[in-house]
């Protein structure tokens, strides 16, 4: 079968995570070499605050919505997060500098399986949140393949069409993040884990109010209903696209900016429809 090469691939990059053991090994979100070495070894030295949180997510699985949710509950205002939420994402900026951002207790945020980040890591009070694959595999193409087909190196995945990019998505190992079926398959191993709350995409979007209460009592930030019902109205998907998906800058912060700026250009097609039931697409 023949399937396309991602061009932010390992082999291309030399860029991993690795576990302790060795036995896992997954390639990193694409950059020059030299951040890319700076960011593991300030991932490896950071020192958790342990007011914070880690949302751990595959891409397209609404890390943006469960993101918003937890810095309300953390926050105590259904008023939206002025910054994005990239500054907290680990795999693009040191943690370290997330604090002149975000100031605790914040949310830290990664699309990278739990065990190849650092021990630190993973002994912390963490959300997963996972995802119909249909759906998030549907996103992923427009997000990669419509969102970001006209950056350089991205050319020929942006002229893929569904039916080759589904391929590619399901079989190859070597993409950013690794394979969504590997990673969802370990994460949900993780259920039980006192310090895991796995939620469901779905679930989100069906029933708000509940899930956000499951959200409260697992982060301990003891909202009152009144708040949980706000939150609830105000992560509604239209209304997150207006707020959210307009924002012109992520940050005061110049590095943020620089490093954002093509997430920032694009921001109307972040919010692209965040729907919870997959629908039949022309696969040609």
């Amino acid at each position: 079968m023949n399937v396309f090469q991602h061009p932010m691939r390992g082999a291309v990059t030399n860029q991993y995570f690795s576990s302790e053991d060795g036995t896992v090994k997954v390639p990193a979100i694409g950059t020059t070499l030299p951040d890319f070495q700076l960011l593991r070894q300030d991932i490896e030295e950071y020192k958790w605050n342990d007011e914070d949180f880690l949302l751990a997510t595959y891409p397209k699985n609404g890390t943006h919505l469960a993101w918003e949710i937890m810095m309300m509950l953390l926050q105590g205002s259904a008023e939206y997060i002025n910054d994005m939420k990239e500054a907290c994402m680990i795999d693009l900026f040191s943690p370290f500098k997330a604090v002149e951002i975000f100031p605790s207790p914040r949310v830290l945020n990664t699309h990278y399986r739990l065990d190849v980040l650092p021990k630190d890591f993973r002994e912390k009070k963490t959300v997963v949140v996972i995802r119909n694959p249909k759906d998030s595999a549907v996103s992923m193409y427009y997000h990669e393949c419509k969102m970001l087909g006209d950056l350089p190196g991205f050319e020929k995945m942006g002229k893929l069409s569904f039916s080759e990019y589904l391929k590619m998505y399901l079989f190859s190992k070597d993409v950013p993040y690794g394979c969504y079926l590997d990673y969802t398959e370990y994460m949900w191993s993780l259920r039980d884990d006192p310090n895991t709350l796995v939620m469901y995409f779905e679930d989100m979007i069906l029933n708000p109010v509940q899930n956000i209460q499951k959200l409260n009592e697992f982060m301990g930030t003891q909202r009152n209903a009144d708040l949980i019902q706000q939150i609830s109205d105000a992560i509604k998907f239209q209304n997150m696209k207006t707020s959210k998906g307009t924002t012109s800058s992520a940050s005061d912060n110049v590095a943020v900016q620089e490093k954002l700026q093509h997430i920032i250009d694009r921001r109307d097609q972040m919010y692209r429809k965040g729907e919870k039931v997959s629908k039949l697409i022309d696969i040609k």
